[in-house]
């Protein structure tokens, strides 16, 4: 098992009277590195949480989402990253049995619903909003979410791909929304138990006031968090000798081809995140399998599709029919792709027409895609089932059946030797643009000029 698999975030202010047996039994039930997120606690917490083993980390601005999005960022690294809170409030030897949800269920977020509630735990406002804000997700999501509650473990690319910024009490409601309206994430509920507080005192569910506030802006929040965001689409299989850039591997080999395919993935992986973060969008991968799903989320950190027909022209037609405002599927092929012709498509999208785009590659395919939701199903199928996929008139099909779309910018991509050895050439000159490539290209360099 991965050393770094499993960390558990615990925001704290003045909880000394519980930190302790919170990571203590944190560690006990499995996780490797327990990091409490404190803001400035003056009753011991931060020395009692230090001597149960815990690793503290300083945040002096308040806010109970800001304290999650600091432990988050400080468990960079690890596969699965749990939030609890650390009065005593959650029974931290759940945690085995949320890990054990992921694990069986491939879940991507896991939430510890409170089916079992102590009398004294949990006071009647403070349950009557979270009531509100779960109908408010089911309503708007269509997938069966009960509870808001403060144990929830998620996986760190699917945390990564949310793009969260809440930095208050809405962030629980912004992890669930954006995760229950996302293509690719699945969320599940395990049982779990909710206890009265351990000792100190409640920021905010306690007090009727406080929690009222809390209540508004959860629903404000629910709102917002549900609203379906654009989707970046990588399209990508598995490095796999005679499964990926076949064309390639016939002129460098399959060893090389798989290398220098799976240095493309990361570099794509990393530019999609890249251009995601910065535009607003969800992103993800489609793949032709689920053993695809597994290799490609390990080299891109994207959470990925599994595509129901065979081939990229169904792919490309699963991509566009998305539950999303509109869809922009990438090729991995682009290595030096920049992430402004993925921000200029994003926002032809946005406006009002035309509702396509297409970026040409120079050898008359295309590496980009973009349809807005409601596109004609007829001209959609048109364009992607009847193309001549692998041929050099599948730009010009695809153009005519989606009827003027805007072009942007061409751009090529890698399919033979020759193009091989021009991108390396160009990555010798500006690495950054691919550093994953141009570290491949660097140590594989000899065979790339054999290439024919």
């Amino acid at each position: 098992m991965p050393e770094h698999r499993l960390a558990a975030v615990v925001p704290a202010w003045n909880e000394a009277a519980a930190i302790g047996d919170v990571v203590r039994g944190l560690r006990a039930a499995g996780a490797c590195c327990v990091l409490v997120v404190d803001a400035g606690s003056t009753d011991g917490t931060r020395e009692r949480a230090r001597a149960a083993g815990a690793t503290v980390v300083l945040e002096p601005r308040r806010g109970y989402g800001r304290a999650c999005l600091t432990g988050a960022a400080a468990a960079a690294g690890h596969e699965l990253v749990a939030f609890l809170d650390g009065d005593g409030s959650c029974v931290p030897a759940e945690l085995a049995a949320l890990d054990g949800t992921a694990v069986t269920t491939g879940a991507d977020l896991v939430l510890g619903r409170r089916a079992r509630v102590e009398p004294g735990a949990l006071a009647w406002h403070a349950r009557l909003g979270n009531g509100l804000v779960a109908a408010v997700l089911r309503a708007r999501s269509g997938r069966a979410i009960h509870d808001l509650p403060p144990f929830k473990l998620i996986r760190a690319d699917a945390l990564a791909a949310l793009d969260l910024d809440d930095a208050g009490y809405g962030w629980t409601v912004q992890v669930t929304g954006r995760a229950l309206t996302h293509p690719a994430l699945r969320v599940v509920e395990t049982p779990a138990a909710f206890l009265p507080r351990a000792g100190g005192e409640s920021k905010v569910s306690g007090r009727l006031v406080p929690s009222l506030r809390a209540g508004h802006a959860m629903l404000a929040r629910a709102r917002s968090a549900t609203r379906r965001r654009g989707l970046l689409v990588l399209m990508a299989k598995a490095p796999r000798p005679g499964h990926s850039k076949t064309r390639l591997e016939a002129d460098i080999g399959p060893g090389a081809a798989v290398g220098f395919w799976t240095a493309c993935l990361r570099d794509a992986g990393a530019r999609l995140r890249r251009a995601a973060a910065a535009t607003g969008l969800d992103v993800a991968a489609m793949t032709p399998s689920h053993a695809d799903a597994t290799e490609v989320r390990r080299l891109t950190g994207l959470p990925a599709i599994v595509q129901h027909g065979p081939g990229l022209a169904r792919a490309l037609l699963e991509v566009s029919e998305l539950p999303a405002p509109f869809t922009i599927a990438v090729s991995a092929d682009a290595p030096t792709l920049p992430d402004e012709l993925l921000g200029r498509a994003a926002a032809i999208l946005r406006g009002r027409r035309p509702p396509a785009v297409l970026g040409p590659a120079p050898d008359g395919g295309y590496y980009l895609v973009g349809l807005r939701r409601g596109f004609p199903a007829g001209r959609r199928r048109r364009a992607f089932l009847e193309a001549p996929m692998g041929s050099g008139g599948v730009l010009a099909h695809t153009r005519a059946a989606l009827d003027g779309p805007v072009l942007l910018a061409p751009w090529p991509d890698v399919d033979s030797g020759t193009e091989l050895r021009h991108l390396a050439g160009e990555l010798e000159r500006e690495p950054n643009t691919a550093p994953a490539v141009a570290a491949w290209l660097r140590e594989h360099g000899g065979r790339v000029k054999e290439a024919g």
